[in-house]
């Protein structure tokens, strides 16, 4: 390895290579920076950097500073809203004063309110009387049916509180509709009840591992929900054709689910409906 102190190897060294080391005195040792220095001297280099030299500073005049826009003048704002102000006020007492003309000249008339009573036909909820059919269902089963399974019966009754919700509300449309002219609104209502049966059968097409029992009373639910939503499409369309809401078959559709609908609250019924399914 060369010495990198020799006066020969410095010598070798470019400007830069000198003044990275006399400018970095810590990365070497002293008395290379030394002869580093010394070089850079006989060169007729300064190790130092240069200082740099201030710039004349020229003292802004008047003729420098540019003269502001007419829009950039706080006056023509001022006044412009001074009229924008007055405008105001003069149109606000104008409408003032002919509103109190026009009051003078015909005062209105006072009128006793007339409430008009209006009859609805929004499908009501049956919560209290749905939970009273499912205890009344429940009374139907003996202790060992209802006992055998526990988690069964609990998904049971879930899906029991979804057909007795639509089936209430299908009975009270059925009910509501006598032939007179308010049978068209109510059939209004028919969509409205057949999605409150489909939340039913969504949930149907999912096997819940209902004990045998179960199984054999929400097939005659299922059975009862596509005889009711066949109606109900039939009540719409008659409704929107402006035909006869309720025909033979309508008719004949709804006596069939209402036989279905006791059968679940009777035992004998019930038993009658299963041979039914059966054959």
């Amino acid at each position: 390895m060369p010495d990198l102190s020799s006066s020969n190897s410095l010598t070798n060294k470019t400007d830069a290579q000198l003044l990275f080391l006399a400018q970095n005195p810590s990365l070497y040792h002293p008395d290379l920076i030394v002869a580093a220095l010394q070089e850079l001297r006989r060169r007729g280099i300064s190790p130092e950097p240069a200082t740099p030299v201030p710039r004349p500073h020229h003292p802004r005049t008047d003729e420098d500073v540019a003269e502001p826009a007419f829009w950039q003048r706080p006056a023509p704002w001022v006044g412009l809203l001074v009229v924008l102000l007055m405008g105001s006020i003069l149109y606000w007492n104008n409408m003032q004063s002919k509103a109190a003309q026009t009051v003078a000249v015909r005062p209105v008339e006072e009128k006793p309110i007339v409430l008009e009573t209006v009859e609805t036909h929004l499908i009501p909820t049956f919560d209290s009387l749905t939970r009273t059919q499912i205890a009344q269902e429940m009374r139907q089963l003996t202790v060992a049916e209802r006992t055998a399974d526990t988690a069964s019966t609990r998904r049971y009754r879930i899906l029991a509180t979804r057909y007795w919700d639509a089936e209430n509300q299908s009975g009270y449309l059925f009910g509501k509709l006598n032939g007179k002219a308010t049978d068209a609104v109510l059939a209004n209502q028919a969509p409205v009840v057949i999605e409150t049966w489909r939340r039913l059968t969504k949930a149907l097409v999912y096997d819940h591992s209902l004990t045998p029992v179960l199984a054999e009373r929400i097939n005659l639910m299922r059975r009862a929900a596509y005889l009711r939503i066949q109606a109900l499409q039939e009540v719409a369309r008659h409704a929107q054709n402006d035909q006869p809401i309720l025909d033979p078959s309508i008719l004949n559709l709804r006596d069939s689910a209402t036989h279905m609908r006791e059968s679940l609250l009777s035992r004998e019924e019930q038993r009658r409906q299963m041979q039914q399914m059966r054959f």
